[in-house]
């Protein structure tokens, strides 16, 4: 009987790795034919942009994923030695797992298959903390975009931005610690949550920077603090409405017209930027985390 159930473990490891390659194919496939955009236009739009623009927005896509790879490394290391290589491949084929599952469920289930099951209630813990730190930041940014888009920094956007952002950092952390106690694991200091907190905001700045440089390049008409504002309310937004993923990129698209169509502006335009943007920051490395998934071992068989 424990052979059996032992062979139906090894079995299921590479069952989960195909589904969800082939999920991650079907969504891809399925979004792609619901863009707004031709190929004809896509292409004749690109041509419009500088050649270094695709290579830079990849550089750009890599670096906020080493970023989050340090950020993970450094989440589990006072209970687990990850090599940085590790990290990178585990937060790639996760990326590919929270592809296919609304709220990125899909990366906690996923990442905890790496490592054995006495860990594992850590490993969650440390998942969701730092997806509450990433979190924060978009929020507290975002609640500072979205002060200034509402008053129109009136004398009442400091008490409104301050209390709001200490509203949702209490709500998060209560979250956190409720968790953590459930789970009986080990809650991190608060040297550690500053640090996670900088990886999260530098991991931010790094794929918000691909609107910024998209935009610029397209001639959008508004100042610099108006396209940053948006910019933190769109990455507001798209993180607090609940879908599932195959909606994703129609909710992706029907915010940054809202958001970015405040002035006269070519609507193609930006329909044109967020596809490109969410072909380099979602696409690229769930294509990545696919191709590197058959070669990941999950330790199902050990649980």
């Amino acid at each position: 009987m424990s052979i059996a159930l032992h062979k139906s473990k090894q079995f299921f490891a590479p069952l989960i790795k195909m589904c969800i390659i082939a999920l991650c194919v079907y969504l891809l496939y399925h979004q792609w034919l619901e863009r707004p955009l031709s190929l004809s236009t896509l292409s004749d739009l690109i041509k419009k942009l500088p050649w270094w623009t695709l290579p830079t927005l990849l550089l750009l896509s890599i670096g906020s994923w080493m970023i989050e790879s340090k950020k993970w490394q450094f989440l589990i290391k006072d209970f687990y030695k990850l090599r940085f290589r590790e990290s990178v491949l585990q937060n790639l084929t996760a990326q590919a797992a929270s592809f296919i599952t609304p709220f990125r469920a899909g990366e906690f289930a996923l990442k905890s298959t790496f490592f054995k099951k006495e860990l594992r209630k850590k490993i969650l813990s440390r998942i969701l903390a730092g997806n509450i730190a990433q979190m924060v930041i978009t929020s507290t940014l975002g609640i500072c975009g979205v002060v200034f888009y509402i008053k129109n920094q009136s004398s009442d956007s400091i008490f409104l931005l301050i209390f709001c952002s200490a509203l949702i950092c209490v709500l998060v952390f209560t979250i956190y610690l409720w968790i953590s106690k459930k789970w009986q694991s080990d809650i991190l200091n608060t040297q550690q949550w500053i640090k996670i907190l900088m990886y999260s905001l530098l991991r931010y700045l790094i794929f918000a920077s691909n609107w910024l440089i998209v935009l610029v390049l397209l001639d959008y008409e508004a100042s610099l603090f108006i396209i940053m504002r948006n910019i933190t309310i769109y990455y507001l937004l798209v993180s607090i409405i609940p879908v599932i993923q195959i909606f994703d990129i129609a909710l992706k698209w029907t915010v940054a017209s809202y958001i970015f169509n405040g002035s006269l502006y070519n609507a193609e335009s930006i329909l044109f930027a967020t596809t490109i943007i969410w072909i380099t920051n979602s696409i690229f490395p769930t294509v990545l985390g696919c191709a590197i998934l058959p070669f990941q071992k999950l330790k199902i068989a050990t649980s």
